[in-house]
């Protein structure tokens, strides 16, 4: 696949010399002779990166692939160039031993062909005094990363990862969270027995996804309520078992706001012994335990208890939560 020989040819030239950044109108994007139709990313993104990629894009109108380097920069500008990748069709592609993180995880994820043979790395949005500056900024994120097709499961480690961190996603993750997605196999190939493959398919490697998934789902219930109800637009189906009701998104999302408001502050420690996680298809029940603590400094107000709590989800490129179910089983008395 024409890809392949891209990333080759590329690891070929890396090898024997280093990427020399040159101060032209494309930096930091470079073009090399020998590694046709792709422009490479070499360094931060900046305020001036999305001019110097639409640049590099009209001197080599081939390109179809952008391969990364980069510990990322401005946000916006990333999201600007993330989605010229996407509306291009190009793909992306992070070679053996570089890094792509933080802003650069955009561009990555944009591509409608990605694969990440290197390190793949987010955190939260850092370097953003203003409040309302920085709630539009992750609004932005999470639409685009919506469009992108990008997993719940991706966008909920980056929220949870501070900005003077970075997460870096194991190979296990990459296939498990749909990171890399790839479309070497034809048609022709896949078996007449559908259904049978995918149900062969349910195994650990789906399990651990969807359970993963719900644990980032209870862990970013402390997320401040402006990031709470973003994620929660993104991984609930738009009609949901509530608490044994039958309910819209919308209403979810007005739950998640007036629990959020009550409580401004809150945390959830899974018990990981209780979790119990079973699939039939791409549908997967995760259930299990919990420690909670809830605060309102204002009122002065707090409890704390254990709940217990369960999740359909509808497992996929993006799983979406189809149930929610849970009680409190317990209330922590004389709390200080």
């Amino acid at each position: 696949m024409r890809r392949v020989i891209l990333a080759l040819a590329f690891l070929g030239i890396a090898s024997g010399r280093s990427l020399c950044q040159p101060t032209t109108d494309t930096a930091p994007f470079i073009y090399v002779p020998e590694i046709p139709e792709a422009i490479i990313l070499n360094g931060a993104i900046d305020y001036r990166s999305p001019l110097a990629f639409k640049r590099a894009l009209r001197a080599h109108p081939e390109t179809q692939i952008v391969i990364l380097q980069s510990e990322g920069g401005s946000v916006q500008a990333a999201l600007l160039i993330a989605e010229e990748i996407h509306e291009r069709n190009l793909a992306t592609f992070i070679p053996e031993k570089s890094l792509c993180a933080s802003a650069c995880a955009y561009l990555f994820l944009a591509g409608v062909e990605r694969l990440a043979e290197g390190q793949l790395g987010v955190h939260q949005i850092s370097g953003v005094d203003d409040p309302k500056v920085a709630q539009l900024n992750l609004s932005d994120v999470i639409e685009a990363l919506s469009k992108y097709d990008v997993s719940a499961g991706v966008i909920t480690r980056m929220l949870r990862t501070p900005p003077d961190d970075i997460y870096i996603f194991g190979p296990g993750e990459m296939v498990s969270l749909g990171i890399n997605k790839t479309y070497d196999i034809p048609t022709a190939s896949i078996s007449d027995h559908a259904p049978d493959a995918a149900a062969a398919a349910v195994g650990p490697a789906t399990e651990d996804a969807a359970r993963d998934f719900v644990l980032g789902v209870i862990r970013s219930s402390s997320l401040p309520k402006g990031e709470l109800l973003a994620l929660t637009s993104n991984i609930y189906s738009d009609n949901v078992s509530f608490y044994g009701t039958s309910i819209t998104k919308a209403e979810v999302l007005e739950e998640k706001a007036t629990y959020a408001d009550r409580w401004p502050s809150r945390s959830s420690v899974v018990k990981m012994d209780t979790i119990s996680t079973t699939c039939l298809a791409d549908r997967c029940r995760v259930s299990g335990m919990y420690d909670w603590r809830v605060q309102d400094p204002k009122r002065k107000k707090q409890a704390a208890g254990s709940a217990q709590f369960a999740y359909e989800v509808q497992m996929g490129t993006s799983p979406q939560i189809i149930a929610e179910e849970g009680k409190v089983v317990s209330r922590v008395k004389n709390l200080n």
